[in-house]
């Protein structure tokens, strides 16, 4: 628990320029940060195979909703959705399941696997 003097303790000007610089600092080096996670997660290659994978997901969940359901369908669907569990996964393709949710990942698609299998 602060002491008395302590709690009454007013900072300074200086003090108070010196908390106000650290924290321009650490507000620039944050968005220097999202900037560069952004440039590096949401580049152009990026948004626009998001926006097929989007869209063919959309396609086959209204095909099935509509009933196209034959075997030919349902497998192209399934293949196409297991092919999403590892598609351009940073963390399987190191090789080695050192990442925490790498063996998340690969129980998910173990699961897959034996949905389509069954």
């Amino acid at each position: 628990m602060q002491s008395l003097a302590e709690s009454l303790h007013k900072p300074t000007e200086k003090e108070q320029q010196e908390e106000q610089r650290r924290h321009d600092a650490a507000v620039q080096i944050q968005n220097a940060w999202r900037k560069r996670m952004r440039e590096k997660y949401l580049g152009p290659d990026f948004l626009w195979s998001d926006l097929v994978i989007h869209a063919r997901t959309k396609v086959d969940r209204d095909a099935a909703e509509e009933g196209r359901n034959t075997s030919r369908d349902r497998w192209r669907r399934s293949i196409f959705l297991a092919g999403r569990l590892q598609d351009g996964d940073e963390m399987l393709s190191k090789g080695e399941n050192t990442h925490p949710e790498a063996a998340r990942k690969h129980l998910e698609t173990q699961h897959w696997l034996e949905l389509i299998d069954g």
